[in-house]
């Protein structure tokens, strides 16, 4: 009784317990049939192509956002302005990440240690009882 081992192009063997559930990973993995015949990187719908965008560029992100400390240079980031503050922070408590908020990643830091000093001096609070 003997196993076969191969040597895949990136010069692992495979071979043995593995191989019943195909080891051998290198190559083109042509024989996955199960993408009918989407082609090679799968149904995409008319993504992509560039026709049918409407005004909005695309996916329908709308517009782009921009950080508010950035844009007004009045705007400082401080933990002792509620208001300010509360614009951050979801009704649960959590503070709202920059993808949503439109905050840089320098304004987005500054803002996260100011909620968290304002939480610390009971100004915001950790969490919201639900219920």
């Amino acid at each position: 009784m003997t196993t076969e081992t191969r040597t895949s192009p990136g010069g692992f063997r495979s071979g043995g317990p593995r191989d019943s559930r195909g080891g051998d990973r290198g190559g083109d993995r042509g024989d996955r049939g199960d993408r009918g015949d989407r082609g090679d990187r799968g149904d995409r719908g008319d993504r992509g192509d560039g026709e049918g965008d409407d005004k909005r560029g695309g996916r329908g992100f709308g517009r782009r956002k921009v950080c508010r400390f950035c844009a007004e240079k009045t705007a400082k980031v401080d933990f002792k302005d509620q208001a300010t503050m509360k614009y951050f922070v979801t009704e649960r408590g959590k503070i709202i990440p920059r993808r949503i908020s439109g905050n840089c990643a320098k304004h987005q830091r500054a803002v996260a240690v100011a909620v968290k000093r304002s939480r610390g001096l009971a100004l915001l609070p950790y969490t919201v009882v639900m219920g």
